[in-house]
């Protein structure tokens, strides 16, 4: 598998889009809660221990410079493409705010944005979504092609600042799985 590089890079975009993140957005079927058994606010040692039942291998733990804690695998379940993940504890903090889902195949677009709607229902009005992609392209270290945004409808003070994000990009897609609150 290939090292995870561009997930190094995308981080840094993906910290300075974060101030963005607060819009307004359609009612969803689910609001976000996590990635697979990893939900926002668990602490990084029960999320390392639900990553085998994830079926999540070649895990790694590093810390940068300003003290996030990342943690990096990739997912190898049954029936679904190998995908590197990117799970992050910002600033100190002990707890999940971020997943990034990083699918080497741009041709899966459909099933990934399929798969998203199933779950999440309708994705944000086209207006808000392209609002959004305007914003935060700028800061991205390689230029997107789209971005699809579901977002939380629960409670202001739980959910309404998780959102997934689908980015297609030129050889791959992402999807991020992002409770702004965690970032405070």
């Amino acid at each position: 598998m290939p090292t995870i590089t561009r997930p190094a890079a995308l981080f840094g975009g993906l910290l300075a889009s974060l101030a963005l993140s607060t819009a307004s957005g359609a009612m969803a079927s689910e609001s976000p809660t996590g990635y697979r058994s990893a939900d926002f606010g668990m602490s990084s040692e029960v999320v390392l221990e639900r990553l085998e039942q994830d079926q999540v291998v070649n895990v790694s733990v590093q810390e940068t410079e300003d003290n996030d804690l990342i943690i990096d695998g990739e997912l190898q379940a049954e029936n679904e493409p190998a995908t590197d993940l990117r799970y992050v504890f910002p600033e100190g903090r002990d707890q999940l705010a971020l997943v990034v889902a990083f699918h080497p195949n741009v041709e899966d677009y459909a099933s990934v944005k399929a798969e998203l709607e199933a779950r999440y229902g309708k994705p944000w009005e086209e207006e808000m979504a392209e609002w959004w992609f305007e914003q935060l392209q700028d800061g991205m270290p390689e230029t997107p092609n789209s971005l699809t945004v579901w977002g939380g409808d629960g409670d202001e003070a739980r959910e309404r600042g998780r959102f997934v994000r689908l980015w297609s990009f030129e050889d791959y897609l992402s999807v991020e799985y992002l409770d702004t609150q965690m970032f405070r």
